[in-house]
C-alpha cells in the first residue's frame, strides 16, 4: 500500500507529504522500523525515537517537527497503527480442503474454501461456514455451527451443540462447551447435575490459549460479539458476558453471573456467582468480587471495593504498626499516672 492508500484507510490526511508517495511493505516499532515501513508514536516514553527513525511514515497525535518524513495524525495512534498492521499481517493458514487424515461424519455441511487440517475430526450434523479453518487436531462435536471465517488453532475442542459465531479466533488448547460445574449435595452423596445446555459464541470473539466456556445447566451460556479472552479465563455454566469485554489471563466468572458490557478484568481476578456486574466496570488484578457491583468503576481488593477506598485503607494498614506504638506509650502513661493518683494524700 501507498501512503495515500494508508491515510484513507485510515480517513487522515498525509502531513510533511513532499513530492513522492513511497509504498509501505511493512510495519515495525519506531526503534527498529526501516525505510519503507509503517511507525507510531504512542507514548511520550518513545519521544527520543522520532528524530533518529528511519521509518517512512509516522503515526502520531501531534505533528512531530523532528521527524521529516510524511506523518499521519490521528486520535489514537496505536489503534490506527493496529489496523494497518492486520493488512500486513496476513497469516498463511496451509492450503485449503480436507486433509486425508481428517474425518467428517456424513451429515456434515462444510462452506467454500473451509480448511480442515491433518487427523481433526467433525462430528454429525455440524456446519462449517464459509472459510472456516481448523488446524490438526482439533475436535468437533456434533450439531455444532461455527460461523464464516473463523479459526481453530490445534488441541481446540467444541463439544456438542456450541454455536460460534463469524471471524472468531481460539488459540490452542481451547474448551468449548465441556459440562458446567453442577452437584447436589444430600445425604453424604453428591449427585451430578446434567448440563442439558449449550454455549453461544457471537461474532468476532477472541480467545487465548486454554481459555474454557462451560455449557450451561439449561439454557445457554453467552459471551456476546468483540469479546477478547487472555490465556486460561474460565467462563462457567449460564454465565452472560455483555459485548467487548477483555479479560486477562487467569481470570474466572462463577456460574450464572452477568457481566455488562465493556467490562475489563484484570488477570487473576474472579467474579463469584449469581452476580450482576455493571457495564465499564474495571476490576483490578487478583480482585475477587463477592457482591454485585451496580456502579461502574474501578474495583480491587478481596473483597472488591472502590479503587480510592481501597488505597486509603492501604494507607491506613501502612501506618497501624505507629498507630499501635502511640497506643502503647499512652496506656503506659495512663497507668502511671493512676497509680501516681493512688499513691497521693
Amino acid at each position: 500500500m501507498r501512503i495515500s492508500e494508508i491515510a484513507a484507510y485510515l480517513k487522515v490526511e498525509v502531513k510533511n507529504a513532499g513530492a513522492g508517495d513511497p509504498e509501505i511493505k511493512g510495519v515495525a516499532g519506531i526503534k527498529n522500523a526501516q525505510e519503507g515501513e509503517l511507525t507510531f508514536l504512542g507514548s511520550t516514553a518513545f519521544q527520543q525515537y522520532v528524530a533518529e527513525s528511519r521509518a517512512s511514515v509516522l503515526i502520531t497525535k501531534e505533528l512531530q517537527p523532528q521527524f521529516k518524513g510524511p506523518q499521519l495524525l490521528h486520535k489514537d495512534p496505536h489503534f490506527a497503527y493496529a489496523k494497518i498492521a492486520l493488512l500486513y499481517n496476513k497469516v498463511d493458514h496451509g492450503p485449503k480442503g480436507v486433509h486425508p487424515t481428517a474425518i467428517i461424519e456424513e451429515g456434515v455441511t462444510l462452506g467454500k474454501d473451509v480448511t480442515v487440517g491433518a487427523y481433526s475430526y467433525v462430528a454429525k450434523g455440524s456446519v462449517l461456514g464459509d472459510r472456516v479453518v481448523l488446524y490438526p487436531h482439533v475436535y468437533i462435536g456434533q450439531d455444532v455451527v461455527i460461523g464464516e471465517d473463523s479459526i481453530l488453532h490445534p488441541q481446540t475442542v467444541v463439544y456438542y451443540g456450541s454455536r460460534i459465531g463469524a471471524r472468531c479466533l481460539f488459540h490452542a488448547g481451547c474448551i468449548i462447551g465441556a459440562d458446567g460445574f453442577g452437584f447436589a449435595v444430600s445425604g453424604g452423596e453428591i449427585c451430578k447435575i446434567p448440563q442439558i445446555g449449550i454455549v453461544r459464541i457471537e461474532d468476532d470473539v477472541e480467545c487465548g490459549a486454554s481459555v474454557t466456556i462451560d455449557r450451561a445447566a439449561s439454557g445457554e451460556t453467552l459471551v456476546k460479539r468483540g469479546c477478547k479472552f487472555d490465556d486460561k479465563v474460565h467462563i462457567g455454566h449460564n454465565v452472560e458476558v455483555g459485548q467487548n469485554c477483555m479479560f486477562s489471563a487467569f481470570s474466572g466468572i462463577a456460574g450464572s453471573t452477568k457481566i455488562g458490557d465493556w467490562v475489563l478484568m484484570g488477570g487473576h481476578s474472579g467474579v463469584a456467582d449469581h452476580l450482576h456486574v455493571a457495564s465499564g466496570t474495571r476490576i483490578g488484578a487478583k480482585t475477587g468480587v463477592i457482591e454485585n457491583i451496580d456502579k461502574p468503576g474501578t474495583y480491587v481488593g478481596f473483597p472488591s471495593e472502590p479503587a480510592g477506598d481501597w488505597k486509603r485503607g492501604v494507607v491506613y494498614m501502612r501506618h497501624m504498626k505507629d498507630h499501635f506504638k502511640k497506643i502503647r506509650i499512652m496506656e503506659e502513661r495512663l497507668a502511671d499516672l493512676e497509680r501516681k493518683l493512688q499513691d497521693a494524700p
